[in-house]
């Protein structure tokens, strides 16, 4: 009965290790897919797009170097705020493009998109608005996020989603 009660409690405390390793992701792919349900799939595929039209207009921004700051989550806070005006311009003008025909994505890979979605975000948070100063990512994250080579495959993955999901 005591090896049923580690193994159980062994268990568990592996599944909460690993839930605790990785809440930030699992947090925001949890956004991403509530938002899908509840704003509808063509806008979160249009979300998905702003995303890259948001950093590619962020790394052409010329004022980067003026939010400078005196602490990590200063400079953090200054970027994302930038990112996220820089991200919202083109939804707007995306979402009003696009046309609103329905687009049928299971729910299962509705999860997925919303994941990959979730790395994207936390790709460009780490990579490019100085997350990794402001809040230290977890050792589980940071082997997911901290090579340089991983950045493309995070930027490629909801593309490919979108891609393989779209008929």
């Amino acid at each position: 009965m005591d090896s049923v009660n580690l193994a159980a409690t062994g268990g568990f405390a592996e599944i909460i290790s690993f839930v605790g390793n990785f809440l930030v992701l699992l947090i925001v792919a949890g956004a991403f897919f509530f938002f899908a349900l509840r704003a509808g799939r063509a806008a979160f595929i249009t979300l998905v797009m702003s995303l890259y039209a948001g950093f590619a207009l962020f790394t052409l921004f010329p004022y980067t170097k003026l939010l400078s700051g005196d602490s990590a989550m200063t400079v953090f806070v200054a970027n994302s705020i930038v990112f996220g005006v820089l991200t919202f311009f083109p939804y707007v003008l995306l979402r009003r493009v696009s046309t609103s025909g329905n687009i049928h994505i299971p729910g299962l890979f509705l999860a997925g998109l919303s994941f990959l979605a979730a790395g994207l975000l936390l790709a460009i948070g780490y990579h490019v608005l100085s997350l990794s100063a402001a809040i230290p990512l977890t050792p589980s994250l940071s082997a997911l996020f901290a090579p340089d080579s991983y950045f493309f495959w995070w930027f490629a993955a909801p593309l490919v989603g979108i891609f393989l999901t779209a008929r």
